[in-house]
């Protein structure tokens, strides 16, 4: 009896893993989108189960009243963004100023490697420094409890 609620337990288990990480991967799983300050950010989730895979954010910031000041302060800020990022292997950044508007976007795939550099360098906040992977479901109700819009994809 022992051995088979070992062995059922054993497939139950192999089924869960297979539910959560399995299936094919979604572009745009679910989107997060928070405006403050003049800023709108916009973060889009692939994901793969509820494994997340990729992370891509885009951040806008109208520069109508900023001054030539605030706009050289913000474009240090840039700069030293596209340093650090640099530094990441598989990261994508880039910021372009268009149409009055300063557009920031970051793309980070999610694999143990990459997530963990990220976290390591305080680019990605988490709650487990010694994360593997992030929860689709998690990291979107963390942003939700944190004032963030999201929607998923159904």
């Amino acid at each position: 009896m022992k051995k088979q609620m070992c062995a059922i337990m054993a497939g139950a288990a192999v089924l869960c893993l297979t539910a959560c990480g399995g299936g094919k991967e979604v572009q745009n799983a679910a989107t997060a989108t928070l405006e403050q300050n003049g800023v709108t950010m916009t973060m889009s989730f692939d994901a793969k189960g509820d494994v997340v895979t990729k992370i891509t954010q885009e951040s806008v910031i109208d520069l109508s009243g900023y001054t030539d000041e605030m706009i050289d302060t913000l474009n240090s800020t840039v700069e030293s963004a596209e340093e650090t990022y640099a530094d990441v292997e598989g990261v994508e950044y880039s910021c372009e100023q268009e149409d009055g508007k300063l557009v920031e976007k970051i793309v980070i795939p999610t694999d143990k490697d990459t997530l963990q550099t990220v976290v390591e360098q305080g680019l990605l906040p988490v709650d487990d420094e010694n994360v593997t992977q992030l929860s689709l479901k998690a990291t979107t109700d963390n942003l939700e409890a944190s004032g963030w819009t999201v929607e998923t994809a159904e």
